[in-house]
C-alpha cells in the first residue's frame, strides 16, 4: 500500500507488476492501452495458457486437415445423439 504509486508509475512506464499474497501471484497491475481488439483477445490465451487451462500447439501454423477442409457425414447422427443423451443424464 505504501509504494502504490510507485508501482503505478511503473505501469505507466510499461511495466507488469504481480501482486503477491504469502508468495501466492493473486492479481496482476498491466498499462491499459489502445489496443486492438486482437490484442485483447489474444492476451487472454496467454493468460488461459499461463493457469495451465490450455496448452499452446506443438507446431506452429496451421494443420492441413483444417485447410483442406472436408464435409461431416451427416449418417448416423452418432455425435448428437451421445450429446442428448448426456445432456438427459445431467438433468
Amino acid at each position: 500500500k505504501n509504494r502504490l504509486s510507485h508501482f503505478i508509475r511503473l505501469v505507466r512506464g510499461g511495466e507488469e507488476v504481480e501482486i503477491m499474497d504469502r508468495d501466492t501471484p493473486v492479481a496482476r497491475i498491466v498499462h491499459v492501452s489502445k489496443s486492438s481488439d486482437i490484442h485483447r483477445k489474444a492476451s487472454w490465451v496467454g493468460e488461459a495458457v499461463r493457469l495451465g487451462l490450455i496448452r499452446p500447439p506443438k507446431k506452429q501454423g496451421v494443420s492441413p486437415e483444417l485447410v483442406k477442409g472436408g464435409s461431416i457425414p451427416a449418417e448416423g447422427g452418432e455425435v448428437l445423439q451421445a450429446l442428448l443423451e448426456e445432456r438427459e443424464e445431467s438433468r
